[in-house]
């Protein structure tokens, strides 16, 4: 009789498998919707298009990338989570919208019950850049000035609650060195006036203020990841200069509606996961500054579950909201 039940359950578990595997080796079977949360032609669009291209061709159906800005991410968001688990709908998202957003909105979904985790794509490591004409040198003499003048240093931000603000609290946290924020409606603005000196410094992305640190108008100061970039080789990381809390890094990555079957996930993460790995998705996304991480789905919810405990004690800490 045991042995009887047993491959009863046997059978019974293969029947709740074989439509699974069923739909994975078939799928898929029409178009794909990956959402972006952000308007085109930013930083999140050129690293998405490159994987797109790819999947499109392996899958011999369109990934259609599709644009659903508003409310920091949440509306393009929201509409992954109200889609029908299938496979059709995904979510191309960035770090602030899974691990910052929940601190500052009154969310209409749970990040990690209601999203399916697939692959984080890339983390971007953000950096200190100081205005040169500022007379300090190196990050230890940047901490010896905050604490010998708290509240005479101002940073600029992409905006209030950005991934640049709240890198910029932290600082202000770890040294217990009030700064004074500026924030900009984008990081264009942001880093321009910071070039200019109207604003002291800012903590940025790092591939992005590169030409002005080659011309003398900027200075890199510190590297906010554990490892250097090889764009800014003799700058040394936070680690390096006593900051090893000083973590702040934007990332991107995939995710589909809670509850979409675990062979789709698994299928979408082996095709992006063997892109990234291929000479020319590094080549691509490397160009970009970013650093690859084609990593499980399993990985990639540790880390949003990690950066969102992280990034809330910031929000209360500098008493952070939405204007």
């Amino acid at each position: 009789m045991r042995s009887i039940a047993g491959v009863l359950g046997l059978i019974g578990c293969v029947a709740l498998v074989m439509p699974q595997l069923a739909s994975a080796q078939a799928y898929p079977v029409k178009p794909i919707r990956l959402i972006n949360g952000y308007a085109a032609g930013g930083a999140n669009d050129n690293l998405a298009r490159p994987i797109t291209q790819y999947l499109s061709e392996t899958f011999g159906h369109q990934v259609i990338l599709d644009h659903r800005p508003g409310a920091n991410g949440n509306i393009g968001a929201n509409e992954v989570v109200r889609a029908t688990p299938d496979g059709y709908t995904l979510l191309f998202a960035t770090s602030s919208q899974l691990t910052i957003n929940p601190a500052l909105y009154k969310m209409p979904f749970d990040v990690l019950q209601d999203l399916a985790p697939i692959v984080q794509i890339s983390m971007m490591p953000l950096a200190i850049f100081l205005n040169a004409e500022k007379p300090i040198a190196t990050a230890g003499e940047l901490i010896s000035y905050m604490k010998a003048n708290p509240g005479k240093l101002s940073f600029a931000s992409s905006g209030n609650a950005s991934i640049n603000h709240l890198a910029g609290e932290l600082l202000a946290m770890i040294t217990r060195s009030p700064l004074i924020h500026v924030p900009f409606k984008g990081g264009g603005p942001a880093l321009i006036d910071t070039v200019s000196g109207r604003v002291d410094m800012i903590i940025i992305s790092v591939p992005t203020p590169l030409p002005f640190v080659k011309s003398g108008k900027l200075r890199a100061l510190a590297i906010s990841s554990p490892k250097r970039v090889s764009v800014l080789p003799d700058v040394p990381t936070a680690n390096e200069v006593g900051l090893p809390d000083f973590q702040a890094q934007a990332g991107t990555g995939i995710l589909a509606p809670a509850k979409t079957p675990r062979a789709i996930i698994d299928r979408i993460n082996t095709e992006t996961v063997k892109y990234l790995n291929s000479a020319d998705g590094r080549a691509k996304l490397e160009a970009q500054g970013v650093g690859i991480v084609a990593g499980t789905p399993a990985d990639f919810a540790n880390i949003i579950r990690s950066e969102s405990t992280r990034w809330a004690a910031v929000v209360k800490a500098g008493n952070i909201k939405i204007e």
